[in-house]
């Protein structure tokens, strides 16, 4: 019996949601399919992006080991919530133009998350050049590269990257190792992207968060169909972000409004 249970155990502590069977709902990831997670008019309290200077900076890249840059431009946006965030800007632009020209519209998309998540997020950095966004949960930032960023706009994806990469940096490190997080994995029937399947353990609740948050924030934006699939997928995951996105105000004062 005592053996039984140390297997029993063993089993729970190192099972993977990804064993699961169900096909996800959704080929690749969140911003390879036509849905409009986040709109352009969503309400956002972007307010000014101000540029701090020059400075050595810590710009990771993956394209490079090199990790510092001198000379990188510093902007720090500011938010109507008392929010700011820094966007750090590779000196590879040129000019101070250029650099602010790439950082704004991540900036502006930022403004469109909740309170909590950007008062969590430290800074975001930019790269020239053309590969795309990653995170770093436990410095609290997300890069990006120039390239993509004109992608995503493009392809009216840019909101949901920076949703995406936003729970990484400020979601990951408190909930995805956490019990919670975990009982609901295994409480859910499936996935709602290949790329969350394939990445359970990663990248399943950036993943989930962006549908959660547009049935939870605007019901009835997703198509019916989906909406349904959803809440037959992932009903516990479903109710984890309740907790998260609605047991707080989505747009909170945390601080006061300086000049910009």
């Amino acid at each position: 019996m005592a053996l039984f249970r140390s297997v029993a155990l063993a089993a729970l502590l190192f099972w993977s949601p990804a064993g699961l069977t169900a096909e996800p709902l959704f080929p690749n990831s969140v911003v390879s399919n036509n849905l409009d997670f986040i709109k352009t008019n969503d309400q956002s309290v972007y307010r000014c992006l101000a540029f701090q200077g020059r400075e050595r900076a810590e710009m990771p890249d993956k394209r490079k080991d090199q990790l510092f840059a001198d000379n990188t431009y510093i902007f720090e946006a500011k938010y109507t919530d008392g929010t700011t965030i820094g966007l750090w800007v590779h000196p590879d632009f040129g000019s101070q133009a250029n650099a602010r020209k790439s950082a704004l519209p991540v900036a502006q998309a930022v403004g469109k998350l909740p309170t909590f998540m950007r008062a969590t997020l430290n800074h975001v950095v930019v790269h020239k050049g053309d590969e795309t966004a990653f995170a770093e949960d436990q410095g609290h930032f997300f890069v990006m590269y120039s390239d993509n960023i004109r992608t995503r706009i493009r392809n009216n994806d840019l909101e949901e990257t920076v949703f995406h990469e936003s729970v990484h940096a400020t979601l990951d490190a408190a909930h995805l190792k956490s019990r919670a997080w975990r009982k609901a994995q295994r409480a859910d029937k499936g996935f709602v992207t290949e790329y969350a399947k394939d990445n359970s353990r990663k990248e399943d609740m950036a993943e989930s968060a962006l549908f959660a948050w547009a049935m939870l924030q605007h019901e009835g934006r997703l198509p019916a169909s989906v909406e349904a699939d959803v809440r037959e997928v992932m009903p516990a995951r479903l109710s984890f972000f309740e907790k998260l996105f609605l047991g707080q105000p989505r747009f909170a004062k945390v601080g006061p409004n300086t000049g910009c």
